[in-house]
């Protein structure tokens, strides 16, 4: 491999005669190299660095003849997936950097541009020069289509119409955009001198375009729209649409009280999450074999598994849950194997917020049918009573120096570096700055269109804590706008270090932040256990003494969390990260026999979907869904096997996919689950909206710490009596005081009418008459 590196070399004394460059990487002898040409910046070489691999770093000096002068040694780290990692060296400076931009600030350049790199260090200045607050993106009419691309660092855009809505169609037409003129740094809606218009009459539905920008520095980039609605199979081409064509029949956007699938409260919210091709593609899901792994895999009604039980579609509506958390159904990075076939990735790595995913759809290479699919999908699930959540990753994009936001406004969306490398808190090589006007604009703007086009009823935030507080604040009095049933919540970890610790939407801060949930981790480690970057931890299920942890979850958590109200509280104890819950307890307890790790199963489910707050649930955690797929000799779980199954999210299909025959084994855990769903979604006791209300209504009797025991009261209009017990002792059930009682719901088998005794790893749900 070549391993192309540019080096860009600025003298402040303008001296460039007598230059060269030393060259070398690890465990090799360096060789004299020579600047081939000048720029505007000085010096340029462009240096390969040849290896049977990419390399992940290589070094460079520049020095002059006789190394009388020379820099430090620059350790320049490669950026993956370009074709060459440009530098800027400042004669004098020791920094080197990533960025032109940051490069012409250093005081050691000679015509030092203090202000060049504004706005990723000194937003608030380039974003009140230069933020706007009006649309963006292509609006289609029949007569004509209106373009606005803000990109205020650029010299010239040109707007291109492309022949075909291919990926490989030449350019036909090439428009000159025109500038604003408008100052206006107090009423950003009319501040336009950032934005550039074109309008271009006549009918451009199914137009294919993108844009060529043109900056100060000799640049050229070409991208495709940030608000793109529709691309092509690639993604690398924007794509107009009228709305009909992106209509299918029957489908209707309602909001308010004519989306009667929506929730008034909360709280009685149970959520199963699923990802489109893990759903279907399995052969036992009885999909039609066109369909599997599709958006209309997952709508199919009249399936059956292998033994003639519901799947799919079918099944969801049977389970009783009141929201699908789809995981990323928006465009993303795709890869290809040998064959030419997509291959499994889960979608965290975004390339289109605006545009249904290719890979999802029958017909990839028709920009309008992923459209129309996943819009056929939702209304399904509308109709069948069934909210749709969309799983969101604003936090990070797949590429860093080639994305759509840094080639057409360079170190602008990102949290930047002073050396104009990326921070990284997302750990996918960037982080997104929601704190900066336009990136937060987006972010707002993108929700409401998922909201208004495709109907979506709430949105899961990955990496939720890298965002900023105001931010999510301003989407949910966007949505609250529209209909304050929307949920939203998302991942509260406190990750990065690009933002004050006060400002970050983590769980930490979940008093700033009304009516905005949090994954209640803390409360799903007490149950379950976990399982993090390969360590493992028992909860209450295996034994361990963390019944006080329970009994905090039991009362709404807000004594763990500053909780606001208890529609801050995701309950969870298994999502798509990490172990699932039946992988994790064959870990921890590899010896228990199959009645026993059931148990342990049911207990650990009941204790989540029971808790006051919102219910969260994996598809397939009720009948034991596994991701760990042996391939040692004579069906052996190796070492490898069980790491894929914490993170599998590239993992192949025989890991991820919904193994359907499993519910035809599972039919008793199945319908405790189902009547636990029930319980929750409609009986208000166990969804109390205040937390006075959880203090006046729900008593914990005993949560003695080693007891392993919890047992509580909810007394409202009726008396219930909730025991979770782990304990191998002998446990009264403590209702021999009452007159009689009758069983909600218990995954005991055989419970008798008056039982002195309670069988271990056993929850249950009583009502007691008085």
């Amino acid at each position: 491999m070549k391993n192309t590196v540019i080096v860009h070399y600025h003298s402040r004394h303008g001296c460039y005669f007598d230059y060269s460059l030393w060259k070398w990487i690890d465990f090799h002898e360096g060789e004299d190299c020579s600047f081939s040409n000048f720029d505007s910046f000085g010096l340029v070489a462009r240096l390969d660095y040849d290896s049977p691999f990419s390399l992940e770093h290589v070094y460079v000096i520049v020095k002059n003849k006789d190394w009388s002068l020379k820099t430090r040694d620059f350790k320049i780290h490669r950026s993956s997936g370009l074709e060459a990692t440009e530098v800027w060296i400042v004669e004098g400076d020791e920094t080197l950097y990533y960025s032109q931009q940051a490069a012409v600030t250093s005081h050691f350049y000679r015509n030092r541009n203090a202000h060049a790199y504004d706005m990723a260090t000194n937003h608030e200045r380039f974003d009140k020069i230069w933020g706007f607050d009006g649309w963006l993106g292509a609006k289609y009419d029949e007569l004509a289509t209106e373009f606005r691309l803000w990109a205020p660092t650029a010299k010239k855009v040109e707007l291109l119409f492309y022949e075909k809505a291919t990926d490989d169609s030449p350019i036909k037409e090439t428009f000159t955009m025109k500038r604003g003129n408008s100052v206006y740094l107090s009423h950003h809606e009319e501040n336009t001198h950032g934005v550039w218009f074109a309008k271009i009459e006549g009918d451009c539905n199914k137009q294919a375009y993108a844009y060529r920008i043109y900056f100060r520095n000799r640049t050229v980039t070409e991208s495709r729209d940030p608000y793109s609605i529709a691309a092509t199979t690639s993604g690398k081409r924007s794509v107009v649409l009228s709305e009909a064509v992106r209509t299918p029949e029957n489908f209707s956007v309602k909001q308010g009280s004519d989306a009667t699938w929506r929730l008034d409260n909360p709280n009685q919210a149970v959520v199963t999450e699923m990802h489109i091709r893990d759903f279907s593609i399995s052969d036992t899901s009885g999909v039609s074999k066109d369909k599997r792994g599709k958006f209309l895999g997952a709508c199919e009604t009249g399936t059956v598994n292998y033994f003639g039980d519901k799947t799919g579609f079918d099944y969801i509506k049977r389970l009783g849950v009141s929201h699908v958390q789809l995981q990323p159904i928006f465009d993303h990075h795709q890869t290809f194997d040998d064959k030419g076939n997509y291959a499994y990735n889960w979608g965290y790595d975004p390339e289109n917020f605006n545009v249904p995913e290719a890979s999802f759809s029958s017909q990839p290479d028709k920009p309008e049918q992923r459209i129309l699919e996943l819009k056929s999908l939702i209304q399904a699930y509308h109709d069948a009573g069934i909210a749709v959540i969309m799983d969101v990753v604003y936090n990070h994009t797949y590429a860093s120096r080639d994305s759509v936001f840094q080639l057409i406004v360079p170190d602008y969306y990102y949290r930047m570096n002073p050396d104009g490398t990326f921070q990284n808190g997302s750990g996918c090589g960037n982080e997104t700055a929601s704190e900066k006007e336009m990136y937060r604009k987006y972010m707002v703007d993108s929700i409401l269109y998922w909201v208004t086009e495709y109907n979506i009823d709430g949105f899961r935030f990955d990496l939720m804590g890298l965002h900023d507080v105001e931010t999510m604040n301003a989407i949910r009095k966007a949505v609250d706008a529209i209909d304050p049933r929307i949920i939203l919540y998302g991942e509260g970890w406190d990750m990065g270090t690009g933002l004050k610790a006060k400002d970050k939407a983590k769980k930490d801060n979940a008093n700033q932040m009304p009516n905005i949930g949090f994954f209640n981790d803390t409360v799903r480690d007490a149950i379950k256990g976990a399982e993090v970057y390969g360590h493992l931890k028992s909860g209450f299920v295996s034994g361990a003494q963390t019944e006080g942890i329970v009994a905090k979850g039991i009362l709404g958590s807000d004594e763990l969390t500053h909780y606001l109200s208890p529609n801050q509280v995701l309950n969870y104890v298994e999502a798509h990260d990490n172990y699932n819950l039946n992988d994790l307890l064959l870990e921890l307890h590899p010896d228990d026999s199959f009645e026993t790790h059931t148990k342990r199963v049911e207990l650990a489910s009941a204790m989540g979907i029971l808790m006051q707050g919102m219910s969260f649930i994996q598809l397939g955690q009720e009948f034991l869904r596994t991701k760990l797929y042996p391939t040692g000799d004579n069906g052996e779980l190796t070492k490898e096997d069980k790491e894929r199954a914490m993170n599998s999210y590239n993992a192949p299909d025989k890991v991820n996919q919904v193994d359907w025959n499993k519910v035809t084994h599972h039919h008793s855990t199945m319908a405790f689950v189902r009547a636990l769903i029930q319980l929750k979604r409609h009986n208000p006791a166990f969804s109390y909206q205040t937390f006075k209300e959880i203090r006046e209504h729900v008593y914990v009797r005993t949560a003695k710490e080693g007891s392993h025991l919890v047992v509580y009261d909810i007394v409202s209009d009726k008396h219930y009596r909730i025991i979770f017990n782990f304990s191998e002792e002998i446990v009264e059930n403590s209702m021999t005081d009452v007159s009689d009682y009758a069983t909600i719901a218990t995954n005991i088998k055989r419970l008798k009418k008056h039982p002195k005794v309670l069988d271990v790893l056993s929850a249950s749900v009583f009502e007691i008459k008085k």
